[in-house]
This record gives structure tokens, sequence and C-alpha cells, in this order.
């Protein structure tokens, strides 16, 4: 499932279609998809200014979150080949399974939205992790600090690079911190 122009410099990766998606062909459709839309509104951008795309190219039963041989398995078929033929500038992953996937890690959205990753090879293309519009949804609050203003902060910081009005001041690193001060099994 990807959808949009090809030579965009902007790629968004969400987790996986859901039933509406399913009934309409489109990553992103039904509520989650035209707050996505508003979102990107109120940075000037569009639908047509990114490629969208999901990490699995089918819908789980029963909407549940995918199994991880699902996500390797759509990923090293799917995904992984046509990120490497975008090429995009930037790249938005929506919620924790585009997230930790594509950073390769277990840590969660809350830990990792907000900052800039490297992804993949030498032609610099950056990685932010946002909250899924899905979860903004079900998360009403409008609070500093709180996810949809948290959002709001992230996709104005998205943009502002995408555009070249500023650089990143720093990249991450999505490895888990040293929790050496914990007991460990082995």
């Amino acid at each position: 499932m990807g959808e949009g122009d090809p030579a965009a410099p902007l790629v968004i990766v969400g987790e996986a279609p859901g039933g509406e998606e399913d009934r309409t062909g489109q990553p992103f459709a039904g509520a989650a998809g035209e707050l996505l839309d508003r979102i990107l509104a109120a940075v000037d951008l569009s639908r047509g200014d990114a490629y969208l795309t999901t990490v699995v190219q089918c819908r789980p039963p029963g909407d549940r979150a995918p199994h991880p041989l699902e996500v390797e398995t759509c990923t090293a078929l799917w995904l992984r080949p046509r990120l490497g033929l975008l090429r995009s500038r930037v790249i938005l992953s929506l919620g924790n399974t585009a997230t930790q996937h594509l950073l390769g890690t277990r840590q969660g959205i809350t830990q990792l939205r907000g900052r800039w990753y490297a992804y993949g090879g030498s032609h610099g293309t950056l990685l932010m992790p946002l909250f899924h519009p899905a979860y903004l949804l079900r998360e009403t609050t409008r609070i500093p600090g709180g996810p949809r203003s948290l959002t709001w902060r992230d996709i104005r910081e998205a943009a502002a690079v995408l555009r070249g009005e500023k650089a990143p001041a720093e990249l991450a690193s999505a490895a888990a911190p040293d929790r050496g001060d914990l007991p460990t099994l082995f």
C-alpha cells in the first residue's frame, strides 16, 4: 500500500492498513487520515507533497498490531526496497510500530518522538517520529505538553527542515540507554 509522488522529498510511514484503508485502497483513510490531512495543511503541506505508505501492506486480522514476523516480511519485500528507491529527504514515522521498526529499537514513541534520526544509507535521509493520528483522535487534551501540542511542535519542526529553513540541531540515537545500574538476566 502506497500513494503519492515517488519523487516527493517527504515520505510518511504508518503501521498497517485498517478497515477504511482496505475499503478505499488509500493509506491513512478515515478519521485518522482526515486528521493527518489537517496536520499537514497546518504547515502548508498536503498529501500531494508526500509519498504515504505503511510498514505492513495488508490489514492484520481484527486490526491488531502486526506481529514481528509480519513486519519483517513486509519490510523486506516492500518497504525497504521502496524507501531505497524513493530517496526522500525526510521520513515521518507515525506511531510505535513504524518508528520502532524503522529505527530498529524497542523504545516507545513517547521517548523517540520530537527528535531527528539519521535513516538509511549515505544519501542523508532524516527521520522524525510523530504520534499517529489515530492516537491523537483518542487523546483529545490540548494542554501544553500533551500529545496534540507535541505533535504540533514536531510537525512545524519537520516542515521547517523539509523546506530548508533550518537544520536539525543534532541527530539522536535510538539505542537503548545504558542501564548498567540494573541487574541483568545473564
